[in-house]
């Protein structure tokens, strides 16, 4: 395998991609070339016609394109890609169309990864499939350790097209689908119904991989899912609510706010928001947490830092509205089981959600009868996703080698 940043030259044999079935039914569109258009302006991200939508299954490919995929502005990724958009479904259950980033390396080994970039975005600008276009991806220096192994990658837009941040069914499904949609779209050769699919996030990435993970027997019991590994998710919203309410990070609690209400219009926020608060309501809507390569507005750098909510709303406190607290009740990791082993990691000095948090969210992994390795990573937030990306690969490496996973369930129940 070339280093990142060399030219990546295509195997001498290739197969048909996508398969003939597939590009009978799919639009095909050209490859992107820079300057490239946004997604909110590209035809390629357009929603196609709610009848036909309504009419295709979920994870149908519905348009293709290839891509020259960058890293962060002069790196190049290692793998040929494309770009599909698929039928999935929103937070209500209507269907939508989102898009995938495919990433298959040279010589693939049958091995699938979905990796859930922590994209943490209010606008489409910061989604995975234009990041890695125009050159703004962060987090390629994680899949890298992934494409280096031979795994193919896929990278999807869960948030969907309206960008609904936190919305946990919805991101989730947006995972599976996209599952669905990559094993059509790659050839058998590559990728078949057998392939073990294997789920990595970190953050809201972590969000994204875990409420996948606890739908998957009902949404898509199909897809053979072997491990998950999943760093520093929000364990409790409304608890990381409250930790960084007045606090440097309390900008992520407004972009949560906007990022719900998008999914439920039972949070009415014109009556909940005063002057102010629908004036933060409008600036942070068009904005993205930690993803200053994008040059967007970040909710944590806009001038919201140390500010309390009860000071843009209405009321004394947001989280004691009823409306709020069954979002939040609907959104809640933990309420369901899965098959497949969890690698659980958290910053011991996490800013963002308390460690108690974390902890007790792996505890009702295991009473959900979930095998759950969990380990606190020495550091806080963002040091957490580098120092232990290189043991949630050989964990998911161990998975999709069969082997038999470490549980730490019978500690964690005894706390």
């Amino acid at each position: 395998m070339l280093a990142a940043g060399c030219a990546w030259q295509p195997p001498v044999t290739d197969f048909a991609v996508p398969p003939p079935a597939v590009a009978a039914a799919a639009a095909r569109f050209p490859q992107p070339e820079a300057p490239f258009t946004e997604p909110a302006e590209d035809a390629f991200h357009a929603q196609p016609h709610a009848a036909e939508l309504q009419a295709t299954p979920p994870g149908t490919v519905m348009r293709y394109r290839p891509i020259a995929p960058e890293a962060y502005y002069f790196f190049g990724v290692n793998a040929r890609a494309w770009q599909v958009v698929y039928r999935s479904n929103d937070t209500n259950g209507q269907p939508q169309a989102s898009v995938a980033t495919l990433l298959v390396p040279d010589d693939p080994a049958p091995r699938l990864l979905s990796y859930q970039v922590a994209y943490d975005a209010l606008t489409r600008r910061c989604a995975p499939s234009y990041e890695i276009l125009s050159g703004s991806m962060v987090e390629h220096m994680l899949m890298d350790k992934a494409l280096r192994r031979g795994w193919i990658v896929v990278l999807p837009d869960y948030e969907g097209p309206q960008t609904q941040f936190l919305a946990g069914r919805n991101s989730g499904q947006g995972v599976l689908d996209g599952i669905r949609a990559a094993r059509a779209f790659l050839p058998a050769a590559w990728v078949d119904d057998d392939t073990p699919v294997a789920l990595w996030g970190y953050s809201g990435g972590a969000f994204a991989s875990l409420w996948a993970a606890e739908i998957a027997a009902d949404y898509a019991p199909e897809i053979p899912i072997v491990g998950v590994a999943a760093g520093g998710p929000p364990a409790d919203l409304a608890s990381s609510a409250e930790h960084i309410d007045g606090g440097l990070f309390a900008g992520l609690y407004f972009a949560a706010v906007v990022g719900l209400s998008r999914a439920y219009d039972t949070i009415d926020t014109q009556a909940l928001l005063n002057a102010d608060g629908r004036e933060m309501f409008d600036d942070v809507s068009d904005s993205c947490v930690g993803q200053e390569l994008a040059w967007v507005k970040d909710p944590l750098l806009s001038g919201y830092a140390f500010d309390d909510m009860r000071d843009y709303t209405t009321v004394d406190n947001l989280l004691t509205v009823p409306a709020i607290q069954q979002v939040i009740a609907e959104n809640r990791l933990g309420q369901r089981g899965f098959d497949a082993p969890l690698y659980y990691y958290h910053a011991f000095f996490d800013e963002l959600t308390p460690r108690a948090d974390a902890r007790d969210l792996a505890r009702r992994y295991c009473e959900l009868g979930v095998a759950v390795d969990f380990r606190y990573a020495l550091g806080e937030h963002i040091s957490a996703a580098l120092t232990r990306a290189s043991s949630a690969v050989r964990y998911l490496d161990a998975r999709f080698a069969g082997k038999t996973p470490a549980s730490d369930c019978e500690n964690l129940r005894g706390d």
